[in-house]
C-alpha cells in the first residue's frame, strides 16, 4: 500500500494554491504604464511609447531612433535633452547638478517617463554652455 501526501484540506476546496499559482495572480495584476514621448530631434518630431520603467534613450533606440549616447550611466552629457512638457524620473543620474535639472535637463539614458513628455533631444552644447 502507497501513501499519499496532501498539501492542505481539500474539504470545500474551490479554487487551485500554491506558490505557482499565487505568482501567477500577482503577474497577472501588474501593469507597467507606458507613455507617449515626443522628442524634437534635428530630423523633426518622433513620437514614441515607452513603459515607465524603461530609458527614453533605450525605447528610442527600440523604435529605430538614433539620438547620442557615450556611457549610458547618467555620468556624462552626450545624451542630455531638454524636457518642455510632462514629467520625468531621474533620479540615479549622477551628472546634473540641481540648477541644471531645474532649467529641464535631463539625461535621457537615465530618464523615465512619469506622464506623456516632451524632450528636445541633442543637448549638451546648451547644457555645457548653461
Amino acid at each position: 500500500m502507497q501513501a499519499a501526501m496532501v498539501c492542505g484540506p481539500r474539504v470545500g476546496l474551490k479554487r487551485p494554491f500554491g506558490r505557482k499559482v499565487q505568482q501567477a495572480r500577482a503577474a497577472s495584476s501588474l501593469q507597467v504604464q507606458a507613455y507617449k514621448v515626443t522628442l524634437k530631434t534635428p530630423e523633426g518630431d518622433k513620437t514614441i511609447e515607452c513603459d515607465e520603467d524603461t530609458y527614453i534613450l533605450t525605447a528610442a533606440e527600440d523604435a529605430g531612433i538614433d539620438l547620442p549616447y557615450a556611457c549610458k550611466a547618467g555620468a556624462c552629457s552626450s545624451c542630455a535633452g531638454k524636457l518642455t512638457a510632462g514629467k520625468i524620473d531621474q533620479e540615479d543620474q549622477s551628472f546634473l547638478d540641481d540648477d541644471q535639472i531645474a532649467a529641464g535637463f535631463v539625461l535621457t539614458c537615465y530618464a523615465y517617463p512619469k506622464s506623456d513628455c516632451t524632450v528636445v533631444t541633442h543637448q549638451e552644447e546648451a547644457l555645457l554652455s548653461m
